[in-house]
């Protein structure tokens, strides 16, 4: 079976009564995924390290049933693969094989390449993410955990 290759970039939105924060872009194979969802970068991340559902597209308001998902993206990890299979009402279905380890670093590298502007945000209000999914002091676990 194929391996697909996963990429994640951030696009930084600034707002001109409240905090920037950053919009996750999820790649596979250069092929961008869920661009008409918010992407929840942290579910992501949960999904890369252990299987189970989780929903990794979801609606600005963090509700993935606001917009008709229903059913989240389900993960399951073997022999240094994690495939993640799923259904956006948007695109439909999709499942990818993608190496464990490249996945992590990726999610890891993009998070770590925005390490200024996540530290500056912890002087944030408590409840405000700069990328969603991920507080400014939860996103350095995952890198940790990674071994980035």
């Amino acid at each position: 079976m194929k391996t697909n290759i996963l990429s994640l970039s951030f696009r930084k939105v600034d707002c001109p009564k409240s905090p920037s924060y950053l919009v996750g872009e999820l790649r596979i194979d250069g092929q961008t995924l869920g661009d008409r969802y918010v992407l929840d970068v942290r579910s992501l991340a949960q999904a890369l390290q252990r299987e189970g559902e989780y929903f990794i597209f979801t609606c600005g308001c963090g509700v993935p049933g606001c917009i008709g998902i229903v059913d989240g993206v389900q993960s399951r990890i073997s022999d240094g693969q994690v495939t993640l299979a799923g259904s956006l009402p948007k695109g439909g279905a999709f499942s990818f094989v993608l190496s464990a380890a490249q996945a992590r670093k990726a999610v890891a590298d993009a998070l770590l390449a925005e390490k200024d502007f996540l530290d500056e945000a912890c002087r944030w209000e408590e409840g405000e993410f700069p990328v969603f999914g991920f507080s400014a002091y939860s996103y350095r676990s995952f890198i940790d955990g990674v071994g980035a």
